[in-house]
Parts: C-alpha cells; sequence; structure tokens
C-alpha cells in the first residue's frame, strides 16, 4: 500500500515539474528567443530588414553613453550643436564641464579649467559616470566638443564586441608604452568592464593610474593597459580609420604625411584615408555641425543607391579571446611613428 502512495507521490511530482518545464520552455521561447528576429519583427522582415531598421534596433541593443569635455564659455556654443546634432543619437549624453547647467545636462565634476586639468577633469567625469550609470549602458564613449560623431557607424562597429570584455576603441596612438592609447581629440569607447576596472582598480591605485598634469589621452591609456584593458583596432577592412582627430579636409584625399599626426598614429596608414564607415572627426567648427548633420542625414544623391549592409556575427566567448590576445600583442606598423 504504502509503495503504491509512494508510486502515486512520485507520478503527481514528476507531472507537475514536467508541466513547469513545459511552461518554461514556453515562457523562453515567447520572452527570451532571438532578439534580432523577436526586437525587428514589428517593423521589418527578420531574413532582411534595411539598414534603417537595423540603426533603430541597434540604438537599444548597444547602448551608448557619451560623455562630452566641454567648458562654461562653450555651454551656448558647441555644446548646444553637440546636442541638436550627434549627442541626440546617444542613449545618454552628459557634458562634462565646471559649471552645472541642467538645461543643457553639464555637470560641474569640481576641477578648474585648465588644460593641465584635463587629465583629471577625465578621472572626475569616468569616477560620476561610474557610480551612476555602468549598469544601465554598454560602451562608454568620450569625445571633445568640437568632434562629431556618427552614432550608427559607432554601433554598427561595436555589436560584435561583448561589453563585459576589457576593450576600448579608438584611432591608436604609439608612446613608450607597448599598447599605446587612443587619441582624446577623436574620441575613444570602453566597454561596461573597461570603466569597471578603471574605478575598482586603477584609480585607487597610484602605481597602475598615477595624478598628474601630462595629456589626457596619453594617462587613461596607461591606466587601462594597467588594468588589463585592451586596445582593439577599429579600422575598416581596407585599414582605412575610422575615428579621426583632425578636420576631415586635412585628411583627404590622403593620410597628411607632412605633421604630427604621421608621427603618432600606430598603424601604418592606407593609402585612402576617407572610410565609407567612419565615426569621428575632430576640430569641428561651430558652423560646421549643422553642415555635418545635413550633409550625412539629410542630402540625398539620386541615382546613388543606397546601400545595403547586414549586421556583422557576434563573437563567441573564444572567438573575442582570440582577437583581444591577436590586439594585446600587436606591434605598431608605421615605420615613420616615434615615440612620445
Amino acid at each position: 500500500m504504502y509503495r503504491n502512495v509512494l508510486c502515486l507521490a512520485l507520478g503527481l511530482i514528476i507531472g507537475i515539474r514536467l508541466t513547469d518545464f513545459f511552461e518554461y520552455l514556453q515562457l523562453t521561447e515567447t520572452y527570451f528567443g532571438s532578439t534580432a528576429i523577436t526586437q525587428l519583427e514589428d517593423e521589418a522582415t527578420p531574413q532582411q530588414p534595411t539598414e534603417e531598421e537595423l540603426a533603430r534596433w541597434l540604438y537599444n541593443e548597444t547602448r551608448v553613453l557619451c560623455m562630452v569635455l566641454t567648458m562654461p564659455k562653450n555651454h551656448q556654443s558647441r555644446v548646444k550643436r553637440v546636442k541638436a546634432t550627434w549627442g541626440r543619437r546617444c542613449n545618454k549624453l552628459v557634458f562634462i564641464s565646471s559649471q552645472e547647467d541642467s538645461e543643457l545636462g553639464a555637470i560641474d565634476v569640481g576641477v578648474p579649467e585648465d588644460r593641465n586639468n584635463l587629465y583629471l577633469k577625465m578621472r572626475k567625469a569616468l569616477e560620476y559616470v561610474y557610480q551612476n550609470y555602468v549598469e544601465d549602458y554598454d560602451w562608454f564613449l568620450k569625445a571633445d566638443d568640437d568632434t562629431f560623431v556618427i552614432m550608427e557607424n559607432l554601433r554598427f562597429l561595436l555589436y560584435p564586441y561583448d561589453p563585459e570584455a576589457a576593450l576600448y576603441f579608438g584611432h591608436r596612438f604609439r608612446t613608450t608604452y607597448p599598447q599605446g592609447y587612443m587619441s582624446g581629440g577623436a574620441g575613444y569607447v570602453m566597454s561596461r568592464d573597461a570603466l569597471r576596472r578603471l574605478n575598482l582598480f586603477a584609480f585607487n591605485n597610484s602605481q597602475f593610474c598615477p595624478i598628474n598634469n601630462l595629456s589626457e589621452d596619453r594617462q587613461i591609456g596607461f591606466c587601462l593597459q594597467n588594468v588589463g584593458v585592451v586596445a582593439g583596432d577599429s579600422r575598416d577592412e581596407e585599414g582605412r580609420e575610422r575615428f579621426l582627430p583632425m578636420s576631415l579636409k586635412f585628411m583627404l584625399p590622403k593620410f597628411p604625411t607632412t605633421n604630427w599626426l604621421i608621427k603618432l598614429t600606430f598603424y601604418e596608414p592606407a593609402n585612402e584615408t576617407g572610410s565609407t564607415s567612419g565615426i569621428t572627426f575632430h576640430y569641428v567648427k561651430n558652423h560646421e555641425f549643422e553642415m555635418y548633420e545635413f550633409l550625412l542625414y539629410r542630402l540625398r544623391v539620386f541615382g546613388t543607391p543606397l546601400s545595403q549592409r547586414s549586421l556583422p556575427p557576434r563573437l563567441d566567448p573564444k572567438q573575442l579571446q582570440n582577437q583581444l590576445y591577436h590586439w594585446s600583442h600587436e606591434n605598431s606598423t608605421n615605420p615613420n611613428a616615434w615615440l612620445n
């Protein structure tokens, strides 16, 4: 009798657990299915969505917080222009200043305006963003207030990579330490894990990340290298730079060979400078923000078909590990570079 009761009880338990299991499968299929298909179903055919639809989807899939270094005298000029143009395509936009302006989204990080204080100002910005937003966004972009960023192309670059990998991108410069660093003017973008490592392991260690008045980009690169963050290669398939540290007019039609840039850039420059998937342009004048906005987002050339690209595949953990290993062991390929 007891055996019959026991068998009945076991049968009921197994039946209930199987029901729960099938309900779980149903729920995961409904709510946690393929992100690409689920998100695009209402807007496009999943098999071949348009680039515009992919860009809209990427806005939520690859979330970028933008930090723009500025100063009070630029609040009514550059800051307003950034906010009205490329900045509105960030998932979150924060202006890093020495004077708060809630209407514009500028915060005071408590560092006096001085070129020698840019590194300290950037540290304070990264501390602020980490304390308030680290879990809300995937990638964290630093740009100057005279930089124009094509956010759609930035997300296209970042999509294959896990934001929990210790990684950052930009225009890579050569220097005295092996990995080099990313140009501050061209802007650089770091993963969530890179931001976390800076705040947990670098900023509280004077050997890994000393406080000084040296250049902001070089020092942040030094700190990142010391906590194991890898400098990624952001160039396109043809070896053309996507992050430009100079105005576009000085970068076309070929990479400049008569100024400071050729002596700093990490990779040997490609013959042609202008990447068709460019991301940033530096030294943008006030009136040029609206010009870039018009040329990039409103002007259409009759008879020229729009390109149709699909998203690059996401790297699996092993592929990502191999890629990070490769980048971390790269040597500069620019024979004209000198160490600074």
